[in-house]
């Protein structure tokens, strides 16, 4: 049998190894004020143009874009329906931008301004999405449109 010190020393190593394969947690905070549609949490790492979750009281998933930050503070622009949400609401870092969804199959279809359909048709069906904070093309340097 081995001596426990060398048993201890093989767990911690192993653990030390499996945690390491681990991704990085960017924490869990906690919404702190609101001041009109703005969102101010603490206690979580997003960047500009990352997307958190904000879990309303109903366990509702509310989506918003970190839009600033100051201090430990994160700012939050929310895209979808505010109701419900109070004081110490969880966030949630998603680690991911906001993307639409493209391709031939939006041909003929209505949507709102986060790309959900509004003409009743079922849900979207297109199989690639896309960054909407692309690169900017100079208006000027492209070809004309004829």
């Amino acid at each position: 049998m081995l001596p426990t010190t060398n048993r201890s020393e093989r767990w911690a190593r192993r653990v030390a190894q499996l945690g390491s394969l681990l991704p990085e947690s960017r924490g869990e905070g906690k919404l702190t004020r609101m001041l009109g549609l703005t969102l101010e949490a603490i206690g979580c790492r997003a960047a500009i143009g990352e997307i958190c979750d904000v879990i309303n009281a109903g366990g509702e998933r509310i989506e918003a874009e970190v839009v600033g930050f100051a201090g430990e503070s994160i700012y939050l622009m929310p895209t979808g329906d505010l109701r419900g949400l109070e004081p110490d609401a969880r966030v949630l870092p998603a680690g991911r931008v906001s993307e639409a969804a493209v391709g031939e199959n939006l041909l003929g279809r209505i949507i709102d301004g986060s790309g959900q359909p509004l003409d009743g048709k079922g849900r979207l069906q297109a199989r690639q999405r896309w960054p909407l904070n692309g690169e900017s093309i100079n208006p000027l340097a492209r070809d004309p449109i004829c």
